[in-house]
């Protein structure tokens, strides 16, 4: 078994112990003719994604990526880690994409959560192992824009 094949196994078998049920969904942005803050965001239309990842709380381990992170304002303790498969997308190509992740497995939950940070895939010989995205609760369940 080549070493890609190992880890993959792996982290599935991660996901599979201390996984939770996610659903991803994608939102196409659209700015406002007038002003630059008039943010439309429309889901798109059967980019619904039902997956499993690995919740993480941030650490505070000096040094980490975390702390440096949290240093530089980008993220906050309250925010959580998630990881996923890494062939799952978070990125548009020539768009402009917004992504919701829902937790725990129910099409009408109030755990959604928007990534503030990451979603650059690990690779071992060119294969997507898994990526890590921080995310952060939407306090109202919705993002910014979305119709």
């Amino acid at each position: 078994m080549a070493t890609q094949d190992t880890l993959s196994a792996g982290f599935a078998n991660i996901v599979g112990k201390a996984g939770k049920p996610i659903r991803v969904r994608y939102f196409s942005e659209v700015a406002g003719s007038v002003w630059d803050d008039e943010v439309t965001l429309t889901e798109i239309t059967g980019s619904e994604v039902w997956t499993s990842g690995a919740v993480m709380a941030i650490g505070n381990k000096f040094g980490s990526e975390d702390v440096n992170l949290m240093e530089q304002g980008k993220i906050s303790m309250e925010d959580q880690k998630l990881y996923v498969n890494g062939s799952l997308i978070f990125t548009g190509v020539g768009s402009n994409i917004a992504v919701k992740i829902g937790m725990n497995g129910s099409p009408t939950q109030s755990d959604n959560y928007s990534i503030i940070y990451g979603g650059i895939p690990y690779e071992a010989a060119g294969t997507q192992i898994y990526k890590k995205v921080y995310i952060r609760r939407l306090t109202n369940g919705s993002l910014v824009g979305e119709t």
